[in-house]
């Protein structure tokens, strides 16, 4: 996209981005719903593996077809006794298998994204011919959703003391564990996980490896916060009303399960799921487009200092001096 052609604003070339090249969000859309299909159908065939695990003895059917309560509870208790440990392994292995897959199918997108949006919100006419940069993107991808894990696993542990202390009569101590404690790890996971997310674009526009994305994406974020902030708070309002709506309409079908068959209705449900993740990988592809284009704005005033002619002083010559002019002599 040429000099001339680009909008206004941050927040229009995003959007600008997607209709000058619809298939910017087939590709989002296919890596991210690959991926989504792969994790659920790893996730199944590892709980029927450990399901299929399981011994039942008779006297457990006996006492799962009696329908108490208390009976099916002690059922559930003898079916799983001894089996906690395997079931953490397992799903320890599932989360480090999904957070492999994650980094791998989230470099190879965004490396493809990114260097097709550098390209459009160039300056030059004829962009240099970008590289892929797998390497440091991985390791952004890869550190990114680990750090997502450990802000993840601090917010449940803390959400779990604080109602541990809270039972045991420990109300100041459980109010600051679940509000400033979990509102810490929250906020820095945000933060942190922001930051990874936006370093792979200086991957690609200045080929540099991970730490130096990393550092020129906080200074990046340090010059331009005002507009980050507003571009953030406008891709946010978008984000909630889809999501508000689409709330509502995937809830619709359940009204119509007096006159179709409930199978139909969930598959009705599902239809208009995806149609909101449709719309979520287009809100957040027309976000990295923003941050594309503000950092080419923002790279470009030190291009042009950098390409203005120092113009040196020309040297003048003063000028001739001119001799009086003689007074007439006087007969």
């Amino acid at each position: 996209m040429s000099q001339a052609a680009r909008r206004h604003s941050a927040f229009q070339d995003g959007f600008a981005a997607l209709w000058h090249d619809p298939a910017l969000l087939l590709g989002e859309i296919t890596w991210r719903w690959c991926f989504g299909c792969s994790a659920w159908a790893l996730a199944i065939v590892s709980a029927a593996l450990f399901l299929d695990s399981l011994k039942i003895s008779h006297g457990d059917e006996f006492l799962l077809g009696t329908l108490q309560p208390l009976l099916i509870g002690s059922a559930v208790r003898h079916i799983f006794h001894g089996s906690a440990a395997r079931f953490v392994a397992e799903q320890v292995a599932l989360v480090l298998g999904l957070t492999l897959l994650w980094s791998l199918a989230a470099t190879a997108g965004r490396a493809a994204t990114l260097r097709r949006l550098v390209a459009m919100f160039s300056a030059d006419e004829e962009p240099e011919t970008l590289r892929w940069e797998f390497g440091p993107i991985f390791v952004l991808q890869l550190l990114r959703a680990t750090w997502s894990l450990i802000a993840l696993s601090v917010m449940i542990l803390l959400l779990a003391l604080g109602s541990i202390m809270a039972a045991d009569g420990r109300p100041v101590r459980a109010a600051f564990c679940l509000s400033f404690g979990v509102g810490l790890a929250a906020a820095s996971g945000v933060a942190l996980n922001w930051f990874l997310g936006v370093a792979p674009l200086f991957c690609i526009r200045s080929g540099a490896g991970a730490m130096d994305a990393l550092a020129q994406c906080v200074d990046f974020a340090a010059r331009q916060s005002g507009r980050l902030c507003g571009l953030g708070l406008g891709f946010g309002a978008l984000r909630l009303v889809w999501a508000g709506t689409m709330f509502f309409v995937v809830l619709a079908p359940i009204n119509w399960a007096r006159h179709i068959a409930s199978g139909w209705v969930m598959v009705a449900m599902a239809a208009l799921a995806l149609v909101y993740f449709a719309g979520a990988d287009l809100l957040y592809l027309a976000r990295l487009g923003a941050y594309a284009s503000l950092a080419e704005d923002d790279s470009r005033p030190a291009e042009e200092d950098s390409l203005t002619p120092t113009l040196s002083p020309v040297a003048t010559n003063p000028p001739p001096e001119v001799p009086p002019f003689p007074e007439p002599a006087t007969g």
